[in-house]
């Protein structure tokens, strides 16, 4: 035990090192188990990754690989992989894990800055990605989710400290948020609440409708953050487009409002996907799902992201709903709100025992998924019908988890180390 605490101890520089050194060592790992075992380690998106990138290479587009529906953006980053060295992208999405961490650190710390032991909580925060196993896998592995994890965390970044003063702070946030959106759909549903926290609303019972009206009407902060992002958005969905045409928009977006996967998918929906994989008609059940989920995320946004110091916490939730209510789910969608988690962590205001028990929960429901999924996707059993079931245990426990994270959660509790100096005085006072 007082090794583990001289060691969460640390300085933040020694644990990005050896973050680092974990990820470079799994790198390796997974050059010698690619070679000797049949399950491979690399993630078979990386392989598509780097077949895009010969495509490129050769002057070609991406997209005559097969199953390639990405942005091209990441197929010119993989480019070294082509004549340098493979594992290139591996070494890139693994640093790209590790700013995120940093990151990480720099914007707790500041959201924190006015109260007491910000620098140790923002650190102790940080290590929950720094050493999550489900990040270092998943980017040592070659999936490229790391690089809008990033880019979201940046854009939060700017929007919510002063690293840079002044309206250019929302210009910037817009562009990496809008740089995001291009490489994944999934942060323009962040886009509201961060928008929302940037306005004032004074509306109750007693405020007369026209003040109400103007009072919703956007400010300048909100103007500046919605035009850059839609600019950046649209600037480089356009370039893309001239670049390789209608097979890009719809592989990399238009695509995935349709996609049904029937193989390896975590979703509730898995199941009635596979049983109505050739029917192309209306799905009513699909659109059901999704009418709710919308719903879900509009209440998200008016409970938390209305202030700027909830605003983490709306973020994290809505990442949480996209991922579970989406038709299709795999590991690498954790991540998403994985990256959110450490903004938040530090509010939750429970017991060990309680936070030891739903990740249990988290795991061993995620677990009993993968079992069938592996006597599915590598022994060819027929148990379409116990993954789906799995996945339904799946659904309630990410449901139920949430709801206690939302019960816990205690805006600038700071795992209970916070004090600002107005507290500390009325302390002494009261002495």
């Amino acid at each position: 035990m007082d090794f583990l605490t001289k060691f969460v101890k640390c300085e933040f520089r020694t644990h990005v090192e050896i973050g680092v050194l974990i990820r470079v060592a799994l790198i390796v790992f997974g050059i010698y188990h690619d070679k000797y075992s049949a399950v491979s380690y690399t993630d078979i998106d990386y392989k598509v990754f780097t077949d895009a990138a010969k495509h490129v290479y050769k002057g070609d587009s991406p997209y005559k690989r097969d199953t390639y529906r990405y942005s091209p953006l990441i197929a010119f980053m993989l480019l070294p992989n082509v004549f340098y060295s493979r594992t290139f992208g591996k070494q890139l999405f693994c640093l790209f894990d590790v700013l995120v961490a940093i990151a990480l650190k720099i914007l707790v710390e500041r959201q924190l800055k006015s109260k007491e032991n910000a620098s140790n909580i923002a650190k102790y925060c940080s290590l929950f990605w720094i050493y999550n196993p489900m990040s270092i896998v998943i980017s040592s592995r070659g999936n490229a989710d790391s690089v809008p994890c990033f880019f979201v965390i940046l854009s939060i970044l700017f929007l919510q400290t002063d690293i840079v003063k002044g309206f250019s702070k929302y210009i910037l946030s817009g562009i990496f948020l809008g740089f995001s959106i291009h490489l994944r759909l999934y942060p323009l549903a962040l886009s509201f609440p961060m928008y929302l926290s940037l306005g004032e609303y004074k509306i109750n019972r007693n405020t007369k409708l026209v003040s109400g009206i103007l009072s919703l009407m956007p400010n300048r902060k909100q103007l500046l953050l919605t035009f850059s992002c839609i600019l950046t958005l649209f600037s480089l969905t356009y370039a893309m487009y001239k670049m390789y045409g209608y097979e890009f928009l719809f592989e990399t977006y238009i695509y995935h409002l349709f996609r049904k996967d029937t193989r390896h998918n975590f979703s509730v929906l898995f199941y009635y996907s596979y049983l109505n994989m050739d029917d192309i008609s209306f799905d009513g059940v699909k659109i059901i799902l999704q009418t709710f989920e919308v719903i879900i995320l509009f209440v998200i946004s008016l409970t938390f992201g209305t202030k700027p110091e909830t605003l983490s916490f709306a973020l994290f939730c809505q990442t949480v709903v996209l991922v579970t209510y989406n038709s299709v789910m795999t590991s690498q969608y954790f991540i998403w709100f994985l990256s959110l988690l450490p903004l938040v962590v530090h509010s939750f205001k429970m017991k060990v025992s309680q936070a030891f028990i739903l990740f249990v929960l988290w795991i061993s429901s995620q677990g009993a998924w993968l079992f069938y999924a592996y006597l599915l996707e590598f022994k060819s059993r027929e148990v379409f019908l116990f993954v789906w079931l799995k996945g339904i245990v799946f659904f309630c426990a990410n449901i139920y988890i949430l709801a206690q994270l939302i019960k816990c959660y205690k805006p600038g509790y700071g795992f209970g180390l916070c004090q600002t100096n107005e507290v500390k005085t009325k302390d002494i006072l009261n002495t």
